[in-house]
Formats: structure tokens, C-alpha cells, sequence
């Protein structure tokens, strides 16, 4: 239903309401509707030749401080009507008429009145049918027809809202095809600002850069000399007064503004600017700056749409973040998991503490992992990264002081972030059994990775626990290395076991060793059980393993 029509109903049921005839007019008294409940006396003064309809005394669209309805004068003496402003968003843009009526105990003055007028038989006689109106029933109508413009100024407010959404959505839906066409890059994004009005002559994306703003997208035809320029702080948006805006700042008139000098040092002059806050959180993280040279501001219209297109940014911006975030946590996950399956095949306490420090190195949360492990024989200490022999010394002899000669603090099995002279260390005590403790200290670059840190470090500690203290449960069992490896494997099987390492499929190996298919699969049963493995993944890692041991000793020696 269109808002003509919406209004045509409404009249319709107002005039029902209140027995008068209604009709609604524009504000230079041009029809919008029909009149609804014509009535006889109500045509007379509608369709009268000889007054003109609306009366001289009908309200002008100037009159925009008349909020309320009121009884007025039809222009024929004693005859009354109601007029009534309708109100879109506090704004007087439409008239309702509603008459037309007389008092109580004025019809003997109306009808001598009437006598002078021309064809005064007609009002004569349609005077004296018409039911008079008592004060109580003149303002019950004066009710009912303000709640009709509140009606009717109402829905057209939210039809108008509804438009704007419309042409919102339009662009906003422009914004996620092209999301979901490619990667969207800020500069295309910028591309989007100038398609809202022609009159857009340069966007641009000012970004902190350590302490300094720096034009780091410019988009338009001068605005490409921006690029890269620092920006200061003079510049509104970036004032202390305007920095902590959540919306949008506009400026008018701004050719002649010496705070938007750094736009004339480069050759743009605007007349007009809007800023939007981007921001990452709470944060301001930037500002989208855009321009227009020609115009000396920009329209409601087109900085809400701005304001739309920010935000979809910034829910774009996010979504790239945490999917980034998950994909880290899900190949973090698979290294734990494989690390876990290939700590439970080698059952050395030593290999596992250096598999567990080499890990967490791996995570790359800081400069250096630091390791060690002590029971009533000895300590075992493991590091990597970039710190010094002499350094893990001094550590070293830090941590023992701190945890191996204080019973108490070996409870202690919550990570705590200490400050030492490398920086903050993440320290996390643990416990294989009762005569053997470790502690891992974890270099942290950044305090809000601690969070993160803390969840696979422990899940790494609890399981390398769980597997040391099972292999010490079982007691000292001989190592395995490649040379036993290759004794207790035939020829054939070893040649199936390089096969499996290289990932071929049983089908791949019978093609390539010229067997068949349960032969392998009894090589591979056979080799397993020869092992002390329960499937691929566990053997693969355990070969992984013993081969970079190897290396490592070679290298040693």
C-alpha cells in the first residue's frame, strides 16, 4: 500500500469516527486525499462559488510553530471546522480539515446570518438539520482528529525511513558481494565512499602508525599526493576535543580553515569534510576522511550511508581477524595433537622434555623457551631460542633457587608472569611424581598472547606429565633408536616402512615392492607389533623423531 492510499483509509475511518468530512491538504492547500463523509453541510462550504476553498483564515505553510489542532472560523459566519498540522520528524508538511460543524445555542444566530447569503433557502434548510455540538463533544473531535495526525504523521515518518533503509541496504549489499568476490582491501572499500555522491572528490584512510597519524589509503584523483603523509594533530578528527567521538564529525565551509591546511599543502582544497571514527574494540584504530570540493556540505543522506558502510567495515575487519584467529588455533590444535601422539611412542623423559620445549618454541609467543626438570638424581635443563649459555646459567640457577629449594611453591601450578631482566616470563611449575618437578618459563613478547600461551602450554605440560609419569610407572625400558630400528625389521619390511613414511597407500606400496595387497598389510601388522606402535600416525612420528635424533648426535659429534 502506497502512503496515499495508508492516508485515504485513515481519513475514511477518522471521518467515520467523528461525523465530520475530512479532507488533507499540502502545504499550499493543494488536495492530497478525497473528502471523506461528504456531508451537507460540509459541501456548501467545500464546493461554495462564491468562497474559494480553503478561507483566508486557513493556516499558511509558513506557520511552522502551530503544533497543535484547533477550531476555526469556515469563513461563513458561525460555521466551524477543525484544522489540525500534521507533523513528520517536528515539521509541519500536511493540513487536516474536518468540519463542518456548529455550536450549541448558536443555530438562531446562524440562520438569520444565513438569509444574507445567496441561495439562503439551501442554508436555510441544511442549517436547521444540522445537530449543534456541545463544548464536550467539540472536544472529544479535537482528540480524535489530533490522533489522526499523529497517525498519519507517524507512518509517514517511518515510510520515508523505510526508503532510506532501502537505498542503505542497497549499498551495503554492493559491499558484501564485493566481500564476497574477492578480498576486499581498504582501497576498494574507499572506492565505495565516492559512489555516494557525485560530489565526493577524495576519501581517504588515516591510520596510527607507532605515535603518528599517516595517510595510509588515498583514494582520488589529488588525493594520491596524500599517501603516506603524516597528519597532524591540528587536524579536527585527531584534536583531543573531537579524538573520543564514537560518530561521525562534519565540516562545512572548511576552504578557509587553518586547521585543514594540511589538505592545501598538498593541493587539495575541500569545502566540505566528513570523519569516520574506525574503530578495533573500544579503540579508535583510524579515520576515513572524505571530501568534496565543490560543495560546502554533504548531505543527511550520504553521511548516514557512511556511517552504515564504517561499520560494515569494521564487522568485515573483525570477521578476517577471528578467522585468521581460527585458523592459527586449529593448526596449533593439529601440532599438539601430533606432538602428543609422538611423545607417547618415544618414552624417553629427556626426548619429551626437549619435544615439549621445541613445541612451545615453535608458538612463537617470545625470544626464548626455557626447560627444566629435576628429581632426587639429577636436573635436566632444555632451552631454545635466543638466549645464551650464560644466561641460561643465571636462570637456570634463578629458578632452582626459586622453585627446587622451597617445597611450597611446587604446589603452585597456575602460570605466573614474572618480570626478569629479559623481559616478562610466563613460568609454569609442574609435578611428574613426587621426587620429580619442572618448571617451563616461556619468553612473552606481548602480555595479551598470555592468554592464549597459558592454554597450550599447560595442555602441553599436562600431557607430557601424563606420558612421563606412565614411563616411569612401567620402569626404564631400552631406548630405541635407528640402528635397533633396522635390526628388528626384515629387508622387506624396512623397504614397506620407507614406503609408509613417504605416505603411500597399501595399493602404492603392493604396486611399487611388486606384492600384493595382504602381504603388505601383513608387513605393516608385523612391523607395528615389532615396534610397540598402534597405528600410522604413531609410527611415522616415531620415525620422525629417531631421525632427527640421529642428526642431532651426528651434528654433536
Amino acid at each position: 500500500m502506497n502512503t496515499k492510499d495508508f492516508l485515504q483509509h485513515v481519513q475514511d475511518a477518522y471521518a467515520a469516527l467523528t461525523d465530520l468530512s475530512i479532507i488533507m491538504l499540502d502545504l499550499q492547500h493543494q488536495p492530497v486525499t478525497k473528502v471523506s463523509n461528504i456531508t451537507k453541510l460540509a459541501e456548501l462550504i467545500l464546493f461554495s462559488p462564491d468562497k474559494p476553498f480553503p478561507p483566508s483564515c486557513f493556516p499558511n505553510g509558513d506557520n511552522i510553530q502551530w503544533q497543535r489542532p484547533m477550531v476555526v472560523q469556515t469563513g461563513y459566519w458561525g460555521v466551524k471546522a477543525i484544522v489540525a498540522p500534521v507533523l513528520v520528524e517536528q515539521k509541519v508538511e500536511y493540513f487536516i480539515w474536518a468540519g463542518a460543524f456548529i455550536e450549541e445555542e448558536t443555530k438562531p444566530i446562524i440562520k438569520e446570518r444565513c438569509s444574507r447569503f445567496p441561495n439562503s433557502q439551501i442554508w436555510l434548510q441544511v442549517i436547521e438539520q444540522t445537530k449543534e455540538q456541545t463544548i464536550s463533544m467539540v472536544e472529544k473531535k479535537l482528540n480524535d482528529i489530533e490522533k489522526m495526525a499523529m497517525v498519519c504523521g507517524e507512518y509517514i515518518r517511518n515510510d520515508r525511513q523505510k526508503q532510506h533503509y532501502k537505498q542503505y541496504f542497497h549499498l551495503l549489499d554492493a559491499a558484501v558481494d564485493s566481500a564476497r568476490r574477492f578480498s576486499l582491501h581498504m582501497n576498494d572499500f574507499l572506492h565505495m565512499f565516492q559512489k555516494l555522491d557525485t560530489d565526493i572528490d577524495f576519501s581517504l584512510y588515516i591510520k596510527r602508525r607507532n605515535r603518528e597519524w599517516v595517510v595510509a589509503n588515498a583514494v582520488g584523483e589529488k588525493a594520491e599526493q596524500l599517501w603516506n603523509k603524516h597528519v597532524k594533530t591540528a587536524f579536527p578528527p585527531l584534536s583531543n576535543s573531537l579524538f573520543h567521538s564514537r560518530s561521525a564529525v562534519c565540516f562545512e565551509n572548511v576552504a578557509l580553515d587553518p586547521r585543514f591546511a594540511f589538505f592545501a599543502v598538498h593541493g587539495v582544497k575541500p569545502s566540505a569534510v566528513v570523519a569516520y571514527p574506525v574503530l578495533h574494540g573500544s579503540e579508535i584504530d583510524g579515520w576515513i576522511v572524505i571530501g568534496s570540493q565543490t560543495k560546502c556540505s554533504l548531505s543527511k543522506e550520504v553521511v548516514q550511508i557512511g556511517t552504515i558502510l564504517v561499520k560494515y567495515w569494521q564487522l568485515y575487519s573483525e570477521y578476517e581477524l577471528v578467522h585468521i584467529k581460527m585458523d592459527r588455533h586449529f593448526m596449533r590444535l593439529s601440532m599438539l595433537i601430533e606432538i602428543s601422539r609422538a611423545m607417547n611412542v618415544v618414552k624417553d623423559t629427556d626426548e619429551i622434555l626437549r619435544m615439549m620445549t621445541d613445541f612451545v618454541a615453535e608458538l612463537a609467543y617470545g625470544d626464548f623457551v626455557f626447560t627444566v626438570l629435576a628429581d632426587h638424581k639429577r636436573k635436566v635443563k632444555v632451552h631454545c631460542g635466543t638466549i645464551s649459555e650464560q644466561q641460561v646459567t643465571e636462570y637456570y640457577e634463578d629458578v632452582c633457587q626459586r622453585y627446587f629449594f622451597t617445597e611450597e611453591k611446587l604446589l603452585e601450578t597456575i602460570p605466573k608472569l614474572c618480570e626478569t631482566k629479559f623481559g616478562t616470563v610466563m613460568e609454569i611449575s609442574f609435578s611428574v611424581h613426587e621426587h620429580m618437578h619442572g618448571v617451563m618459563a616461556v619468553h612473552m613478547k606481548h602480555l595479551e598472547a598470555a592468554k592464549e600461551a597459558e592454554v597450550y602450554v599447560t595442555a602441553l605440560i599436562g600431557i607430557g606429565t601424563m606420558i612421563m609419569k606412565q614411563n616411569n610407572y612401567h620402569g626404564p625400558k631400552q631406548q630405541l633408536n635407528m640402528d635397533m630400528l633396522s635390526e628388528r625389521l626384515t629387508s622387506r619390511e624396512m623397504d614397506v616402512l620407507n614406503l609408509l613414511v613417504q605416505g603411500c597407500s597399501n595399493r602404492e606400496i603392493a604396486d611399487r615392492l611388486f606384492i600384493s595387497i595382504h602381504t603388505v598389510k601383513n608387513h605393516i601388522t608385523n612391523i607395528f607389533q615389532k615396534i610397540g606402535v598402534n597405528d600410522r600416525s604413531q609410527l611415522i612420528a616415531l620415525v620422525y623423531q629417531l631421525n632427527n635424533r640421529k642428526y642431532i648426535n651426528e651434528e654433536h659429534h
